[in-house]
């Protein structure tokens, strides 16, 4: 039977590449919001429609020292958004056969680090947003 969305195959997906990418590393990444949008669907028997799909992968990078550390961690996050943004387009562009493409659509950077754990050091976290399309029928 034809499944009415992506969504759940795709974050599963995108979930088991992240494993892969990075293991054996200190990566701490979480997978936050899945959004799915699809437009009108056709009259016919198909009932083929369009699927965009985000999702929401937050790095999180603490260095323990000083001020210091803001770049270290900073630079660290940055790299590791890098490398998942290059993935898809170069070694996975149908994140497993899920979607037909998967691109960073944005991403944003928040370096306020906890004034309670200031003084052990500094945290960076880095929110991207991954948008991918899909044919989905019912």
């Amino acid at each position: 039977m034809p499944a009415s969305s992506a969504a759940a195959a795709f974050k599963d997906a995108f979930f088991t590449a992240a494993q892969t990418l990075w293991a054996g590393t200190d990566v701490q990444v979480a997978f936050g919001r899945v959004t799915s949008e699809q437009e009108t669907a056709n009259f016919g028997t198909n009932r083929s429609r369009e699927e965009t799909l985000t999702i929401d992968v937050v790095f999180s990078m603490f260095r323990g020292g000083g001020p210091e550390q803001e770049k270290v961690a900073s630079d660290r996050g940055y790299a590791l958004l890098s490398h998942r943004e290059t993935y898809p387009p170069v070694t996975d562009t149908t994140i497993r056969g899920t979607v037909r493409d998967c691109f960073l659509a944005s991403h944003e950077s928040d370096g306020s680090t906890d004034p309670q754990i200031l003084a052990a050091g500094r945290l960076i976290e880095i929110t991207a947003t991954f948008q991918a399309k899909a044919r989905v029928t019912s």
